[in-house]
């Protein structure tokens, strides 16, 4: 009886570890010509040591830039100009430390830069300048964000083989071409976490940062699971007003920017210290008080399309309760590996025109797709689990914010919706985030 009783759970345990194989297949929306393309570029962006990343600033107008550079860079520079061939080219001061595997983390901060115009920049790769690139400041009247997460590279399989890493920065470079290809003119993009599978890999951030229109398009990245152990993470993206946690994760902190009548306040969901968050959202807020729309990002979703009405999760318990209470309009998140979104949501609740609405966003290269459980919470109106790449365009205007989710194989549209201004009087909130919270916790003992 015991030989048929480990028989069988032998059985189990495979065909579950089977299941969850399957479930992590990769899906790439790419064909065997653009890989072909796209492969002979790999050498040429493992050789690029110093590749530099763009985050957005503080405000609309400010824009932020990091590199790596040798321990012997003496004396790494960037420039500015409104010319192509750099000619009165202004310097900038940039701020050095101590980055992974003896190298250097260089930072540069610009400010004051005007809205739809064009400008040009070159930094020195370990003494030589580099080529002068192009960028565009958007206006911030009206204007588009670009969403992803979990470009995840090195996922779709064993990560030390050059033939996965390669075919997943395909994936994740025929996303940001699709994405630019449609919104040429956006204002930047947020990325929801897991931009690498090792937080500590240089080959995968070089990966990650490979598509060339990052070398002009801001993205506001976040801490993910696979990137919150490494200082990696830190060391390549410059991030503006960070906050001084109390439990900070090696990778960083929570930080928060505006963009026109848009406050965007990033948080490192993996610390579920409250306090933290707490204060990242109490600071953004303080510091602007009356814009129009509030969006977080987070890695986690409080209520992705994975969890019923009644599973009260610890992102459900810690974050959601603190959103009901400081007026967030819009909630971003990724982890999961498929796309979905939600009702309005307040205080554990559908609402009509009062709360949140959470964003999951699916695999932005196609290195990893999750099932959708057979029957989804009462709170999700919409759900995709094909195994395509998609992303969501996000535009603000003066009385919405417009939604719309597409995948990158067809380009068709797989979701549509609106947002409006959902956010109530704090102090109305504080009594109902309280009682949302405590019962929450309650569910959970």
């Amino acid at each position: 009886m015991k030989k048929i009783i480990k028989t069988i759970s032998v059985v189990l345990v495979l065909s579950l570890v089977m299941s969850i194989a399957a479930f992590a297949e990769p899906g790439f929306a790419y064909g065997d010509n653009e890989l072909s393309e796209f492969s002979p570029k790999w050498s040429q962006i493992q050789a690029d040591d110093t590749v530099i990343s763009v985050t957005p600033g503080a405000v609309a107008g400010e824009l932020r830039f990091a590199w790596l550079s040798s321990a012997t860079d003496s004396n790494p520079a960037f420039k500015v100009s409104e010319s192509s061939d750099m000619a009165d080219a202004e310097n900038f001061e940039v701020i050095t430390s101590d980055a992974v595997e003896n190298l250097k983390s260089n930072k540069v901060t610009l400010s004051g830069l005007e809205q739809g115009k064009t400008y040009y920049y070159s930094y020195t790769e370990d003494g030589v300048w580099s080529q002068a690139q192009k960028f565009t400041v958007q206006p911030s009247d009206e204007f588009t964000v670009l969403f992803v997460s979990d470009a995840q590279i090195g996922r779709s399989g064993d990560e030390m083989l050059d033939d996965i890493l390669i075919r997943d920065t395909c994936g994740w470079n025929y996303t940001v071409d699709k994405m630019l290809d449609s919104y040429p003119n956006a204002a930047f993009a947020i990325s929801g976490g897991d931009q690498f599978q090792s937080p500590d890999s240089l080959v995968q951030m070089k990966a990650y940062l490979s598509p060339e229109a990052l070398r002009y398009l801001p993205v506001a990245n976040t801490i993910g699971n696979h990137d919150d152990d490494s200082t990696l993470y830190g060391d390549i993206f410059n991030n503006p007003n960070e906050v001084d946690e109390l439990m900070p994760s090696e990778a960083g902190t929570g930080y928060y920017y505006t963009y026109g009548d848009a406050l965007f306040i990033t948080i490192n969901s993996n610390n579920s210290f409250m306090l933290d968050t707490a204060k990242v959202l109490r600071e953004a807020t303080k510091a602007h008080p009356d814009t129009k729309w509030r969006v977080v990002t987070m890695h986690h979703n409080p209520y992705s399309a994975s969890l019923s009405d009644d599973d009260f999760s610890e992102e459900r318990l810690f974050f959601s309760s603190l959103y009901d209470l400081y007026d967030i309009d819009l909630c971003l998140s990724g982890h999961d590996h498929f796309y979905s979104r939600t009702d309005t949501m307040y205080a554990g609740k559908v609402t009509e025109n009062e709360g949140t609405v959470y964003v999951q966003s699916s695999s932005a290269s196609g290195s990893n797709y999750d099932p959708l459980p057979e029957s989804t919470a009462s709170f999700t109106v919409s759900a995709f689990d094909v195994r395509v790449p998609t992303y969501t365009a996000f535009t603000f205007t003066d009385d919405m914010i417009v939604g719309r989710t597409y995948r990158t194989d067809t380009d068709e549209i797989i979701d549509s919706f609106e947002i409006t201004d959902n956010t109530t009087d704090s102090d109305v909130n504080l009594f109902t985030a309280i009682f949302f919270f405590f019962k929450t916790l309650f569910s959970m003992i």
